[in-house]
């Protein structure tokens, strides 16, 4: 699986990614992707401390962690995803064929590839020619390779360890097969499910930053403009407050996209 070890990615990395199931990244999309966090982080500090080289900093700081950490996070995310849908079309689609006697794992095999997309076809058609004219070992190791590459996915691993089997011992336990299809369509539904909620988080986090901003806005209309930036916007306790506040934030927020961006467990639970 891509993105174990964590570093940051270059734009020719990321795009790799992007096109593996779809298209590379724009610049226009890039851009947005680090102009939004500048403005946010530059306008959260500018109403606290009303002067222009923090925002700046922050800014410029929101950028560096967007693009270290978030748009890689979100190609991730859409990689999996779709990858993850491939599998399951895969596991239910060779299943189906199987279920006729007369049909071989090639042939479905075959079948099944015509029909999948991006890395995952690239994957499927590899695993052909491996074992197309390859004996017991060649068609063992050929199995084990694509089991290893997913092996995030337990189910799924399973699922190609049967047709391993299959393949070599020539028997056609149609049953396990629908038994291992049924627990991955499970998965699919609970990683649906799991989404809805993950929205649902979202909303209450932006929710949350937005009464944030509401009340540094009323707390600034009740003192004045005037008072407030002398009061405490350029006042060393203003600046302490402020300054764990927006830690604080930036705290909170690191620790949201970490369960944001945590969607493995989506893979391994049956």
């Amino acid at each position: 699986m891509i993105f174990k070890k964590k570093k940051i990615l270059t734009i020719d990395e990321l795009n790799a990614y992007r096109v593996a199931y779809g298209s590379p990244l724009k610049r226009k999309e890039l851009f947005l992707s680090l102009l939004i966090p500048f403005g946010v982080a530059f306008f959260y500090t500018f109403i606290l401390f009303y002067n222009l080289w923090l925002p700046l900093i922050a800014g410029v700081l929101a950028m560096i962690y967007s693009y270290a950490y978030i748009v890689p996070q979100q190609v991730k995310r859409v990689y999996e995803n779709n990858a993850f849908r491939e599998k399951n079309n895969f596991v239910n689609n060779m299943t189906q064929i199987l279920t006729n006697n007369e049909k071989t794992v090639l042939q479905a095999l075959k079948t099944v590839a015509d029909r999948a997309n991006g890395e995952f076809k690239e994957d499927l058609l590899k695993l052909q020619a491996k074992i197309v004219d390859g004996n017991n070992q060649d068609i063992q190791d050929s199995f084990q390779w694509l089991a290893s590459k997913y092996e995030s996915d337990v189910i799924f691993s399973l699922y190609v360890e049967q047709l391993t089997t299959l393949v070599i011992e020539g028997r056609h336990n149609i049953e396990t097969l629908k038994d291992i299809k049924t627990y991955h369509n499970e998965i699919k539904k609970r990683q649906e499910k799991f989404f809805i909620q993950k929205q649902q988080k979202e909303w209450e986090f932006k929710f949350m930053c937005k009464v944030g901003l509401l009340l540094i806005g009323t707390i600034t209309i009740s003192f004045g403009f005037s008072q407030f930036i002398e009061v405490y916007a350029h006042n060393p306790i203003g600046w302490v407050a402020s300054i764990i506040y927006l830690l604080m934030i930036a705290k909170t927020y690191n620790t949201f996209l970490n369960r944001m961006g945590d969607d493995s467990i989506m893979e391994v639970q049956v």
